[in-house]
């Protein structure tokens, strides 16, 4: 009898456990399943809804590639341009991307979600992708250096396909003329990022013309902001002067420049105005805000008399038919508006002063908020 009843007792147990053991598996399952699920939600990106456009308006799509000086003047000049041309009639969306090229593809692939009319593409790297993204929304490139190179462009007399736009390009003979002004008399230091192919461009047509002045140089390259301030140091301890091309990781880190080049004692030479007022001595630039405004009117032709989407603007006359087609539109450079510029700032700490064939900029005090320019 106390066997059975023991055997009972255990039976009961036994159960008991299994239930409570079955019981705690399908509650960790379950919890299993929903944090899984909230994994695989929050790796997914949230999808997009498309803006609703009105059926009288244009809109344009800019992407800039990173926000610096240069590429801010660029947009605000053709935002200013475009929308006093054409009113309420064009719809301008701006985004700013972070530098990388996965955020210039989600910002390219809104554009064409949304429907865009036309894609403005601030940097090359912006160019490069919008054109990659797409081969009929007409693109216009701004502040990109070389065109062939960011890709789209056949040739720069006639594009050839859904591109086009402006070169930042200095006239470059001029530019090392200013660079021979700043330089101490010794070797030029060259320094530029080896990821960016725009950089390399204007290296190799620099280092021409200092061939042809007879001048001592020698190239510095860094691949990205982790062996940057390696490379300056390096090159700031071989040379006297240093010459900077057009290059976006430059002008996102030029904190790190001034601050290793004052150090040193080294004069930096730049090809941007916005590079100088962030820490180099010196530089040969042309005007980013003009540039967007010129940028602006290719923008509107395009829009008005390729893409006219009202059909207001047809023509029967063949000399007009291909009017504002990026195909047939020849990259522009803006050289009458360069100019040369100093640091006063910079100068001071360098014991540097002008001839006068340089323009003081205004540099905003990080002390005081105010701005400061020599006389």
């Amino acid at each position: 009898m106390n066997k059975r009843l023991a055997a009972v007792v255990l039976c009961c147990v036994m159960l008991a456990v299994t239930a409570c053991g079955g019981k705690g598996k399908k509650e960790s399952d379950a919890a299993s399943e929903n944090a899984a699920a909230e994994t695989t939600a929050a790796s997914e990106p949230a999808k997009y809804t498309p803006a609703v456009h009105d059926d009288d308006k244009y809109y344009v799509g800019i992407i800039q590639q990173s926000g610096h000086e240069a590429l801010d003047l660029t947009a605000a000049g053709f935002i200013a341009e475009l929308t006093d041309m054409m009113g309420d009639k064009v719809v301008v969306d701006l985004k700013v991307a972070d530098g990388s090229t996965e955020d210039c593809d989600l910002i390219i692939d809104h554009f064409l979600q949304d429907k865009d009319d036309l894609i403005l593409a601030c940097g090359t790297m912006a160019l490069r992708q919008s054109y990659a993204a797409t081969k009929d929304v007409p693109i216009i490139g701004a502040a990109v250096t070389d065109f062939i190179i960011a890709g789209g462009v056949s040739s720069v007399g006639e594009p050839g396909e859904n591109v086009t736009g402006i070169s930042d390009l200095p006239p470059m003979q001029s530019l090392r003329d200013y660079l021979l002004q700043v330089s101490d008399g010794g070797k030029i230091g060259i320094v530029y990022c080896s990821n960016e192919d725009n950089s390399e461009f204007q290296v190799r047509i620099m280092e021409k013309y200092l061939d042809d002045a007879g001048t001592e140089y020698e190239e510095f390259t860094f691949h990205g902001k982790d062996d940057l301030e390696a490379v300056l140091d390096k090159a700031c301890k071989a040379c006297g002067t240093l010459y900077l091309p057009n290059d976006n990781m430059l002008a996102d880190n030029m904190d790190t420049v001034k601050r290793i080049s004052l150090k040193e004692g080294t004069r930096v030479f730049a090809s941007d105005e916005s590079m100088c007022k962030n820490g180099a001595l010196a530089a040969y630039s042309v005007d980013y805000y003009e540039l967007g405004k010129r940028t602006a009117d290719i923008a509107y032709e395009t829009l008005e008399y390729y893409v006219d989407k009202f059909g207001e603007n047809g023509s029967d006359d063949e000399e007009d038919e291909d009017r504002g087609d990026p195909a047939k539109i020849s990259i522009d450079r803006v050289r009458d508006t360069a100019g040369a510029y100093y640091n006063p700032e910079v100068a001071e700490a360098l014991g540097w002063s002008s001839d006068g064939s340089f323009t003081a900029l205004e540099i905003e005090s990080a002390e005081s908020g105010s701005t400061e320019a020599a006389e």
